[in-house]
């Protein structure tokens, strides 16, 4: 179908999904670097207080993970890091840091897990700094020894960020801003601390109760997560700020042509077939698609997903402040009519 006809059938299927509850956020679609459609569905803010809209903020999860692996390449770009010597060489003091490389952080094979344990949810309020971040894992063992399988978890990101910190002299936080999101024109990007009003940006809702039984009910999932965001997840964008993001990306604006390619080159297997891990972006090769290259990221009243279809010449940004599969039901629906 033709770009007219892919966006009319776009903007039924999020009607549908709107209509039924089943989809709340915000789309952009390009082609061929230019953005075809912009559009949002549903409520920031419940019930029926403020609709998104096209340039509203929401958590992108664990599409955080590109930004962050961009950065440290751009150290390794300058010669400031190298991808395959102990992290101890960096700083002796982080977990592990004797027994696992940057190339194995970057690509999930350190192996380390998630930290979403009861430290997490003790000190949600109190996880401010990378500091506080380190201090939910730094005592818990290895899943496995470096470097001898992938498994995909969010606290190496972490130790990302402390890099980034041990080099720079400025915090996770202020070094992306200024290296990141102010060179793309990243404007509504940032990690911003949920304790303080944020303009125009959504506010996540779920279904699932993480601290009781399942009731069905619509929670705020404000008293879930920390108080602001690591390198590995909970950054705040839109649409519009990822596309850029890409559009920056791919023009070597952020990263030279060789180091770029370093990023979208598969370094680790998933346990999915045809389904590839880089520096900080998953690589999908499908039959019928060709080869994708982004991320997605999920939360409780969250759900991302920021995909280039490389062969199709087609960007895909879905933001939505729902459970999965809210933004996963837009995707797939949107990938069927490409090919279509």
């Amino acid at each position: 179908m033709n770009n007219d006809e892919l966006i009319e059938k776009a903007n039924i299927l999020l009607d549908e999904q709107e209509s039924s509850d089943q989809f709340s956020g915000a789309v952009l679609l390009a082609h061929n670097d230019q953005p075809i459609l912009s559009t949002a569905r549903g409520y920031a803010i419940h019930p029926n207080v403020l609709r998104n809209q096209h340039d509203t903020k929401f958590n992108i999860a664990s599409v955080t993970k590109m930004l962050t692996a961009v950065a440290v390449m751009q150290l390794v770009a300058k010669g400031e890091l190298d991808l395959h010597v102990p992290v101890a060489e960096y700083n002796p003091d982080l977990p592990y840091a004797n027994q696992i490389t940057i190339h194995q952080l970057l690509t999930h094979t350190a192996g380390f897990d998630r930290y979403w344990n009861d430290a997490y949810r003790a000190a949600r309020s109190d996880l401010y700094t990378i500091t506080d971040y380190l201090k939910l894992f730094a005592d818990t063992p290895l899943e496995f020894p470096p470097g001898t399988r992938h498994h995909y978890g969010n606290s190496g990101y972490v130790i990302l960020g402390a890099l980034i910190e041990q080099l720079t002299g400025s915090t996770y936080y202020e070094h992306m801003r200024k290296e990141i999101f102010q060179p793309t024109g990243m404007e509504d990007t940032d990690f911003y601390e949920m304790d303080l009003p944020i303009a125009n940006c959504a506010v996540g809702y779920t279904r699932e109760n993480w601290f009781g039984p399942e009731d069905g009910q619509l929670r705020s999932n404000q008293f879930i997560y920390g108080i602001k965001g690591s390198p590995s997840e909970h950054c705040f964008s839109t649409v519009q700020d990822l596309f850029l993001f890409f559009q920056a990306l791919q023009s070597h604006r952020l990263l030279d042509a060789y180091h770029t390619e370093l990023c979208i080159t598969p370094h680790a297997s998933d346990e999915k077939p045809g389904v590839y891990y880089g520096y900080g972006f998953h690589i999908i090769d499908e039959d019928r698609h060709g080869r994708l290259i982004g991320h997605g990221g999920r939360a409780l009243g969250g759900d991302a997903f920021a995909i280039m279809y490389r062969d199709l010449g087609y960007t895909v940004i879905v933001l939505s402040n729902y459970d999965r599969p809210s933004a996963r039901r837009i995707l797939n629906g949107i990938a069927d009519m490409l090919i279509t």
